[in-house]
């Protein structure tokens, strides 16, 4: 695979870069490569995104980084990810564009890299990313590319949402198919119109695959009525590569049932159909509270039994 110009660029710890000093590359991304840099006056310490655009093709590169910095910096929520700067160099060059998407450094691993926590620990999680994504949609933004990768956890229980380099304004139609396999609404493979139902379908799409502990494209499904409504002749997506369904409490008896229900009526095909995003937040809201309450009575009943 050929490497992107950003990645064949290797910035040095020690060397500036957007006027931040880099102390380590932290990885690479489909087209750009990750630093840890610090600012100097104030000793902060952030993660860098680069990416470099050298030629018509590569722009979109650079426009995608642009469009992630202006939806990102409207946001202010704790568990999105804090876009703080966006820097250009050689932006009316038309030979090279560079530029560098300043964000929160993060010292977590993804959903996708850890195993499944505990089912109260999933539902807290699950409840924090719904109510990023409220959020987003109350500014009127929708993410469009929720999956476990994209959910980071850390140590003390933060939740942080990152990569908005899929999001666009509500009722956008995007110009190519985008999103992940497993995980993409049928109007996204179709093409149509992007609402915040599609980032509901999305997000159960993500829960069922955490909660089940496998990747959607690959499972046996139980009852995959959203994939065989999904893919299209037009489409070019095989049904097997959109989102699952299924009734997963029947699967694992620890899930809860309400939960399992909600999945499956965020993973209708048809977007008008599914629960919406505050709606799903309550439910996760609900299902917290009763795992509390029944945790409490649970210790009330130990100590109350003699001994």
């Amino acid at each position: 695979m050929n490497e992107a110009p950003a990645q064949r660029r290797r910035v040095n710890p020690g060397e500036m870069l957007h006027g931040y000093r880099v102390r380590k590359a932290l990885g690479d991304g489909a087209f750009s490569r990750v630093y840890l840099v610090e600012d100097s006056d104030t000793h902060t310490a952030y993660a860098l995104k680069h990416v470099i655009a050298e030629n018509d093709k590569e722009d979109r590169w650079v426009d995608q980084i642009r469009a992630e910095w202006e939806i990102g910096r409207k946001l202010d929520h704790p568990a999105i990810r804090k876009l703080v700067d966006c820097r250009f160099e050689g932006w009316f060059l038309k030979k090279s564009r560079d530029v560098g998407l300043i964000m929160e450094l993060i010292d977590a691993e993804s959903l996708a890299d850890l195993q499944r926590p505990p089912i109260t620990e999933c539902l807290t999680i699950f409840h924090d990313v719904a109510s990023a994504l409220v959020h987003m949609h109350e500014r009127g933004f929708i993410h469009a590319d929720m999956k476990p990768l994209n959910i980071l956890y850390t140590d003390d229980r933060r939740t942080k949402v990152i990569d908005l380099g899929q999001a666009v304004k509500i009722d956008t139609r995007k110009e190519r198919i985008q999103g992940t396999p497993g995980y993409i609404a049928p109007e996204q493979a179709k093409r149509e119109l992007l609402s915040a139902q599609t980032d509901v379908f999305n997000f159960a799409a993500t829960m069922y695959s955490i909660l089940l502990g496998v990747q959607p494209s690959g499972q046996q499904l139980l009852a995959p009525q959203a994939a065989a409504n999904s893919a299209s002749p037009t489409s070019g997506v095989p049904p097997e590569r959109i989102g699952p369904s299924g009734a997963l409490h029947l699967v694992d008896p620890t899930i809860p049932e309400a939960l399992s229900i909600l999945l499956l009526d965020c993973l209708d095909p048809l977007p008008h159909k599914r629960k919406r995003m505050p709606w799903v937040l309550k439910v996760l809201t609900q299902l917290i509270a009763e795992r509390r309450s029944a945790g409490a009575s649970a210790a009330g009943m130990i100590r109350a039994t003699p001994r």
